[in-house]
């Protein structure tokens, strides 16, 4: 026992290596594939970069592009639930960075509140004068959206330079809304008093045409059963002649709203080819760019 005890005293003692992941390359194949925009693959080596790297320090990283090859994909809510665990879990710049593209994801899916609420949590937590110029210009755009110009003014007013002169021009453009081809829903229910008259105010002639014949129809048909002593059947072509009538008003003025969203549509996309820009935030490998406002 003395002998094996000096023999193991004598031998030379390692240092325990650092694990190294054998599968580290799987975080430049997914990188070059997301550039390449080949949402699938990238898909496909990012997430298995993460699960066979755990404790690579560019984890996170990763996890980001998979989360917005995840939104490219539609998978809307993998990625952002993605985004919320490297907010968590993840260090700087990794963790504001995922707080951007969060506000930037909802802002997409028409989610304002979501996308305000991540815009201001990255203004209260982050000194990345770029970073909240970013968040700055997303909230205001969503209070822009949904015409709450206070709101957008007062988020906007902490812009400087020539982002605080282009939101500007974007705030007054956007109210500017135009009036050619708007029409009125009153004079729409007024004229509809009319069977089909709501839709020839529109201009849609024929669907006022038909909305006419066939409510003047019914109404016939159910006057015609009342003379027959047929009171059952004339109370029943009644109703279909009084649910045309009601919906022949109701399509008149439905069609002059629709006409009008597609007026501020056209309008809000022409204000944005002119305002919209693209800004680009570095991580370790690589970049990602955001639009704005939304």
């Amino acid at each position: 026992m003395f002998f094996l005890f000096l023999l193991f005293s004598f031998m030379p003692v390692h240092a325990a290596e650092p694990f190294e992941c054998r599968q580290a390359d799987l975080f430049d194949y997914g990188l070059i594939r997301y550039q390449e925009q080949k949402w699938d693959l990238a898909v496909l080596g990012l997430d298995r970069f993460i699960h066979a790297c755990p404790e690579d320090s560019r984890r996170h990283e990763a996890a980001i592009y998979l989360a917005l090859s995840y939104e490219k994909q539609g998978k809307t809510e993998e990625a952002a639930g993605l985004l919320r665990h490297i907010h968590r879990e993840g260090g700087e710049p990794e963790a504001s960075m995922a707080a951007l593209v969060l506000a930037s994801l909802y802002a997409g899916e028409g989610e304002a509140g979501q996308s305000v609420l991540w815009a201001e949590n990255l203004l209260r937590s982050m000194e990345n004068e770029d970073m909240r110029t970013a968040a700055l210009w997303m909230a205001g755009g969503q209070y822009l959206k949904a015409g709450n110009f206070q709101g957008a003014a007062a988020r906007w007013d902490f812009l400087t330079g020539e982002d605080r002169r282009e939101a500007e021009g974007l705030w007054v453009a956007w109210q500017e809304r135009p009036e050619k081809g708007r029409k009125s829903p009153f004079l729409a229910g007024f004229f509809g008093v009319v069977p089909g008259g709501g839709y020839f105010y529109t201009g849609r002639r024929q669907a006022g045409t038909t909305a006419f014949f066939l409510t003047l129809g019914m109404g016939a048909a159910s006057w015609e059963a009342f003379d027959q002593d047929l009171p059952v059947l004339g109370t029943f072509l009644g109703l279909i002649t009084l649910g045309f009538y009601g919906g022949s008003m109701k399509g008149g003025m439905d069609e002059v709203r629709l006409t009008n969203r597609n007026i501020d549509a056209s309008h809000e996309a022409e204000v944005l080819s002119r305002f919209r820009k693209e800004a680009d935030f570095p991580l370790d490998r690589g970049s990602i760019r955001i639009s704005l406002p939304f």
